[in-house]
C-alpha cells in the first residue's frame, strides 16, 4: 500500500484565497473590455463579408441564369441568320421557313412559342397573294407563329404586332435594329394564365430590317429554380424585369406585379446603368438586400437580380462570436485563477512537500516529474541531492536507450561505457553489458550457419545451447535435415532423367509447404517429359513400320509441341513424297510396255523394211541402254523410299535424294518419248 503523500490547505480567509479573488476580478473585467471590442470589430467585418457574400452569390446565379437565356438568343439568332442567307439566293419559300420553325419549337420543348414576323413585301414580295391565307393575316405579309397545344405544335397568325405596348416585341428591335427582351406577361395556355417573356432577334440583311424572330420563353422553371436557392443558409433570391415586374420573390403572391416604390426605383436605375446595388438598412421584414445587374445575350435589358438575407443571420454570427469570446475570457480567468491559487499554495504553504513527492516519485520510477525552482536552503539542499540520483538513473536509462537505438541501426558491436558510472551504477552497466554481448554472439552463429546453408555448405551444425535457447538449435537442426533431403530428392530425379527414366517420382508426402511445393513441380516435370517423349516414341516406330498415316496427339507446350509439329511435317512430306514415287514407277512401268510393243513392231516391220535395219538395231540398243537406266532409277527410288520410311528422323536428308532420284526418272522419260518419237519415224518410213 503507497505511503500517503503529506497535504495542506490554505485558511479561509489567506492571502492565497485574497489572491485568487482579485485575480479573478481583474481578469474577468479586461476579458470583458476586449469581447466588446472585438465584437464589433467582428460584426463589422462580417458584415463587410456578407456584402461580398451576397453579391458573389447573386452574381454567380445571374450568369447562370444569363447563359441559359442566351442560349434561346443565339438559337434565335442563327435562325435569323440562315433566313437572312435563304433570303438572299431566292430559294427561300414561306412554306419552308414555317417547316423550319416547327422543326426548331419541337427540338426546344422548353419555349412556349417561337415565331419569325416580316416588313410587308420584304420576304417574297407577293404579299397580295397571301391575304387573310393560313396562319397569316389582311395584310398579306410573311408571318408563322408556333406554339404547343396538348403536346403538338400548332401555327396561328400574329396579332397586336403593331400596336406599341402589346407589339414591342416587334417595334423594340425594328426601332433599335438589335436582340430585345420583353417585358414579361401573362398568357393564356391550355387554359392557365402563364407568365412569360418574349425574345426578339431583329432580321437584318446589312442594316435593312426585314423582320424579326421571336422566342417565347415560360418563367416558371425559372421561377422554381429561384425559389429553391437559399443564400447563405436562410436567405432567397429576388428577380426583377426592367420594368418593375416581380419574376420570383419569397412571397408568391408578389410574382407577376409591377413594384414602384422609392426602393425599386433606385435598384432598377442601378442596374440599368451596368452597377450593383446594395441596400443594408434593415426593411419591414428584417432583410438586407444587394442587386446585380442580368443582362441576357446581347440585349441591352438589364433585369435586376437580387440576394436578401435576414440582418439576424448576419448578426447571429457576430453575436456567437461574442458569446465564445465572453466564454473563453471567463475561463481563462477562472484558470488564471486556479493558477495563482495553486502557485501560491506551492510556494507559502507546502515547500517541504516538493522534497517528499520528489522521492516518493523516485521510488516509484517516475522520473520525469517537474521540479520547484532551487531553493537555497535545506528543502533546495535536499532536492538537489534527489536531482542528482535521478539524474544517473536517467543516464543510464539514457545509455541503455542509445545502445537499444544503435543495435536497430545494425550497429550490433556498440557497448555503454560502464567507467563513465560510479558504484553500482557501474557494475549495472557492465552486467547489461554483458547480457547483450552473449545474445548477440548467439545470433551472429545463427546467422554464420545459415549463411553456410545459403551457398548449399551443409557440413556444420548449430552449437547445442543450453535452456530455451535449445529451441535455436532444434531449427537450425530440422531445417539442414531438410535441406538435405530436398537436396536428395532433386538429385536422384535428375539422375534418372539424365540416364533417361523419366519415371521415377519424388517423396511428396516427406515435405511440407514450399519443398512440397518444389517435388511436386519435380514430379509433375518428370510426369510431362515422360508423356510427351513416349508420343514422340511411338510416332518414329510407326513411321519405320512404313505407317505414315500416325500423327502424334494431345497438348503440348514449348519444345515438345516443336517437336510435335516437326514430326507431323516430316510424315506429311514423306507421304507426299512416296505418291510421287509411286506415280512415277506407275508411268515408267507404262513406258516401258509401249516400247515393248514397240520393240515387236518393229521386229515385223524390220523382216519388211530391210534397208532400215542398222538404224534399227543402234536405236534399240540406244533404248535397251536407256530402259535398263530407267529401271535402275526406278530400283534406286523404291530403295530410297523404304529408307525414308525407316529413318522419318533423317527426312530432309532423304527429300533431298529423292528428289534428286526423280530429276533423272524425268530427264530418262524424256530421252524414252524421244527414242519412241525416231522409232514410230521409222516405222513409218
Amino acid at each position: 500500500m503507497p505511503a500517503s503523500r503529506p497535504t495542506s490547505s490554505p485558511r479561509p480567509g489567506s492571502i492565497a484565497n485574497r489572491l485568487m479573488l482579485g485575480t479573478a476580478l481583474i481578469a474577468m473585467l479586461c476579458f470583458g473590455i476586449t469581447a466588446a471590442i472585438s465584437y464589433r470589430e467582428a460584426s463589422q467585418a462580417l458584415m463587410d463579408s456578407s456584402r461580398q457574400t451576397m453579391q458573389s452569390e447573386a452574381n454567380a446565379e445571374s450568369r447562370r441564369v444569363g447563359a441559359d437565356l442566351a442560349a434561346a438568343f443565339s438559337t434565335s439568332q442563327a435562325l435569323a441568320d440562315s433566313l437572312v442567307v435563304q433570303h438572299a439566293t431566292g430559294t427561300l419559300t414561306r412554306a419552308t421557313a414555317a417547316q423550319v420553325l416547327q422543326q426548331q419549337l419541337r427540338s426546344h420543348p422548353e419555349w412556349v412559342g417561337l415565331g419569325t414576323l416580316w416588313e410587308p413585301q420584304a420576304f417574297d414580295g407577293k404579299d397580295s397573294e397571301y391575304v387573310d391565307a393560313e396562319a397569316h393575316d389582311a395584310t398579306g405579309r410573311f408571318m408563322s407563329y408556333w406554339s404547343w397545344q396538348d403536346g403538338t405544335p400548332v401555327q396561328d397568325a400574329l396579332k397586336g404586332y403593331d400596336v406599341p405596348g402589346d407589339g414591342d416585341w416587334y417595334l423594340r428591335p425594328r426601332a433599335l435594329k438589335r436582340q430585345a427582351v420583353a417585358e414579361p406577361y401573362n398568357y393564356e395556355i391550355a387554359g392557365k394564365q402563364v407568365l412569360m417573356t418574349t425574345l426578339s432577334t431583329p432580321v437584318l440583311d446589312k442594316d435593312t430590317f426585314l423582320g424579326a424572330v421571336t422566342v417565347d420563353f415560360g418563367l416558371a422553371a425559372l421561377q422554381e429554380r429561384l425559389a429553391a436557392l437559399r443564400p447563405m443558409g436562410e436567405g432567397h433570391v429576388e428577380l426583377i424585369s426592367p420594368g418593375g415586374i416581380v419574376l420570383a420573390a419569397a412571397d408568391a403572391k408578389e410574382i407577376g406585379k409591377r413594384r414602384d416604390d422609392a426602393t425599386t426605383r433606385q435598384i432598377l436605375a442601378a442596374v440599368a446603368a451596368d452597377k450593383p446595388f446594395e441596400n443594408f438598412e434593415v426593411d419591414d421584414a428584417g432583410n438586407v438586400k444587394a442587386y446585380v445587374p442580368l443582362r441576357i445575350g446581347t440585349s441591352q435589358e438589364r433585369f435586376a437580380l437580387g440576394v436578401v438575407v435576414p440582418y439576424a443571420l448576419i448578426t447571429a454570427q457576430a453575436r456567437s462570436l461574442l458569446w465564445i469570446i465572453l466564454a473563453v475570457g471567463l475561463g481563462a480567468a477562472l484558470v488564471l485563477s486556479a493558477s495563482v491559487y495553486v502557485l501560491l499554495r506551492r510556494q507559502a504553504i507546502r515547500p517541504l512537500a516538493e522534497a517528499v513527492r520528489l522521492s516518493a516519485d523516485v521510488a516509484e520510477g517516475r522520473l520525469d516529474t517537474a521540479l520547484p525552482p532551487t531553493r537555497n536552503d535545506e528543502v533546495g539542499r535536499l532536492l538537489e541531492s534527489m536531482q542528482r540520483m535521478r539524474s544517473q538513473v536517467r543516464a543510464v536509462m539514457a545509455a541503455q536507450g542509445e545502445m537499444a537505438q544503435r543495435h536497430e541501426a545494425g550497429e550490433l558491436s556498440y557497448r555503454m561505457d560502464a567507467q563513465s558510472f560510479p558504484g553500482e551504477y557501474g557494475q549495472m552497466v557492465a552486467d547489461t553489458n554483458q547480457l547483450v554481448g552473449a545474445n548477440i554472439a548467439v545470433t551472429h552463429r545463427l546467422v554464420e550457419v545459415m549463411q553456410r546453408y545459403a551457398v548449399g555448405d551443409l557440413s556444420q551444425d548449430m552449437d547445442r545451447l543450453p535452456g530455451e535457447q535449445a529451441r535455436f538449435t532444434e531449427a537450425m537442426d530440422t531445417t539442414k535435415a531438410n535441406l538435405r533431403a530436398i537436396n536428395t530428392q532433386i538429385r536422384d530425379l535428375a539422375g534418372a532423367a539424365a540416364l533417361g527414366d523419366f519415371s521415377q517420382r519424388g517423396d511428396v508426402v516427406r515435405f511440407d509447404h514450399d519443398f512440397r511445393g518444389m517435388v511436386e513441380n519435380l514430379n509433375t516435370m518428370m510426369q510431362v517429359s515422360d508423356d510427351n517423349l513416349q508420343q514422340i516414341s511411338a510416332l518414329l516406330r510407326a513411321i519405320a513400320a512404313g505407317d505414315l498415316t500416325a500423327r502424334m496427339h494431345g497438348e503440348f507446350h514449348g519444345v515438345f509441341a516443336q517437336m510435335r509439329d516437326d514430326a507431323d511435317t516430316t510424315v506429311t512430306q514423306l507421304t507426299d513424297i512416296v505418291g510421287r514415287i509411286q506415280q512415277a514407277t506407275a508411268s515408267i512401268n507404262l513406258a516401258a510396255g509401249e516400247i515393248a510393243s514397240g520393240n515387236s513392231d518393229l521386229s515385223r516391220r524390220t523382216e519388211q523394211q530391210a534397208a532400215s535395219l542398222e538404224e534399227t538395231a543402234a536405236s534399240m540398243e540406244e533404248l535397251t541402254s536407256t530402259v535398263r537406266q530407267n529401271a535402275d532409277h526406278a530400283v534406286q527410288a523404291n530403295t530410297l523410299a523404304a529408307n525414308a520410311a525407316q529413318v522419318a528422323s533423317q527426312g530432309g536428308e532423304v527429300v533431298g535424294r529423292v528428289v534428286t532420284t526423280m530429276a533423272g526418272i524425268e530427264a530418262s522419260s524424256k530421252r524414252i518419248a524421244e527414242i519412241i518419237s525416231v522409232i514410230d519415224g521409222i516405222a513409218f518410213q
